[in-house]
């Protein structure tokens, strides 16, 4: 997905379309829009031909990724493969660069794609068979393609842009485990021959149009392409198909009997698709987090304003799956000090007041159990819990998360986390907390988790959790 500023500058009077367009042949008043989404995308046509103009922002893609994208489907074509051809410019170029007062924008043309769509529910067992005999012959060739430069992208490249976003946003601390929990599956398997090479990313059926009269499929739109594991471009061909019902797994299975009609697919990397769509989750996360970056709202259009909220909606479900990872550890000389200086924010003092140096002393005299909340080495909340003599309940005394990770999943993962630690160290049956009644946030967490109010007054909500 490209920078949403981009995407409203360029729409807003079609100029570098209409300025790319004249280093092609072209009929005159041809030129249409058709999309935007990765890239900007206009039709047109040639001696009555329809094609289509590609371009994207400097920002959003590198000429030298262009290149090697179109550089592999011409390999591909040289092979017989069927894939768009690119169309050269005027000047015998394959990328045309456009300078303007707002950056350089890089341009392809490419034929239109024989065939036709055919939506998914329209597929039959032999269009399924079809879809994945052409994904394993697409593989076959990638073994044996020998790039002509090294700038080819590969998932190491796009680890290294999920980091590179990642590291703007200091509050997605589970989306930041995950890539490290990523990083380390992927670099344990095998590479190479049989294992990696160039592959498409995206050939889902949107990508892919069947032709009728050659019984075959031809593939578009190869800008994700990059070096990877050829069960990653499995995974996301059929990812529409996956945790559906039992017609969905059959039509999976067809796809899986054309694919190994051409090549092998191994078991051990069908066990590892999950892997691979975390791959994909984390990726589609990272690059919609910078789409929306810098876009203000005031000027911009309202279907922009419709796409940014849809897209960070889909950020928020992304990261409902990323818990980050909390561990409990003692509060002892070499860290109490180090919690004393947790904060909340401003705006909760007013229902978290007290210190936390008042909950170590009271802990020291009256026999609580203190513990600081971690993520790797980070420090980013305390807890304190005691347990009640008249009638064996452990009550939650505090809980708070640092202001500065606050609003990243850390206070349900530590929550759940105390709530294990507590029930397992102390094989109890009952846990109970309070909070106070204007605290709508702690409130909606707690009674997420199964904390139910039992009492009420003006000053403190108790719930209770039992087992």
């Amino acid at each position: 997905m490209m920078s949403l500023r981009n995407m409203i500058q360029v729409t807003v009077n079609d100029f570098p379309a209409k300025k790319l367009i004249q280093y092609w042949e072209h009929d005159a008043e041809t030129l249409r829009f058709w999309r935007a989404s990765s890239n900007f995308v206009y039709d047109f046509e040639n001696g009555g031909i329809r094609h289509f103009l590609r371009f994207i922002h400097e920002e959003d893609n590198t000429i030298e990724n262009i290149q090697a994208e179109l550089d592999f489907m011409l390999y591909l074509l040289a092979q017989g493969y069927p894939t768009v051809a690119p169309v050269r410019s005027i000047s015998g170029q394959w990328i045309e660069t456009l300078t303007t007062d707002n950056g350089l924008y890089y341009g392809v043309v490419f034929e239109q794609a024989a065939g036709k769509h055919v939506p998914m529910d329209q597929m039959s067992d032999f269009h399924f068979e079809k879809w994945g005999k052409s994904l394993a012959s697409l593989h076959r060739l990638s073994e044996m393609y020998t790039p002509a430069t090294t700038s080819q992208r590969s998932w190491e490249d796009a680890l290294a842009y999920i980091s590179s976003v990642l590291q703007r946003y200091p509050k997605e601390i589970g989306a930041r485990q995950e890539l490290e929990r990523l990083r380390g599956q992927l670099s344990e398997l095998p590479i190479g021959a049989g294992h990696t090479g160039m592959i498409h990313y995206d050939f889902e059926t949107d990508n892919i149009f069947y032709d009728d009269e050659e019984a075959r499929y031809c593939a578009i739109d190869f800008d994700d392409a990059m070096v990877h594991w050829f069960m990653m471009d499995v995974t996301s061909a059929i990812s529409d198909l996956l945790e559906q019902d039992e017609e969905a797994k059959q039509n999976i299975q067809q796809f899986l009997v054309g694919y190994r009609s051409v090549k092998v697919l191994d078991e051990t990397y069908l066990s590892l698709l999950p892997v691979f769509q975390r791959f994909s989750e984390l990726y589609t996360f990272a690059r919609l987090l910078r789409s929306v970056e810098n876009m203000d709202d005031s000027p911009s259009p309202e279907w922009a304003i419709k796409l940014k909220n849809k897209l960070i909606g889909i950020c928020d479900r992304i990261r409902g799956g990323y818990r980050p990872v909390v561990e409990l550890r003692p509060i002892n000389t070499h860290n109490w000090y180090e919690c004393t200086e947790l904060q909340v924010s401003d705006e909760q003092k007013s229902v978290f007041p007290v210190q936390a140096v008042y909950w170590l002393a009271e802990s020291a005299y009256c026999g609580f159990t203190p513990l600081a909340m971690y993520t790797g080495e980070q420090l980013v909340g305390f807890t304190v819990y005691a347990v009640d003599p008249d009638e064996g309940s452990y009550w939650i005394m505090a809980f708070m998360i640092d202001h500065k990770f606050q609003q990243s999943g850390l206070g349900r993962s530590g929550m759940e986390e105390l709530v294990r630690y507590i029930k397992e160290k102390h094989a109890c049956d009952k846990i109970v907390l309070g909070h106070r009644p204007n605290n709508e946030r702690a409130a909606q967490l707690y009674a997420s988790l199964g904390f139910q109010a039992v009492n009420r007054d003006d000053s403190e909500v108790i719930r209770e959790l039992k087992f």
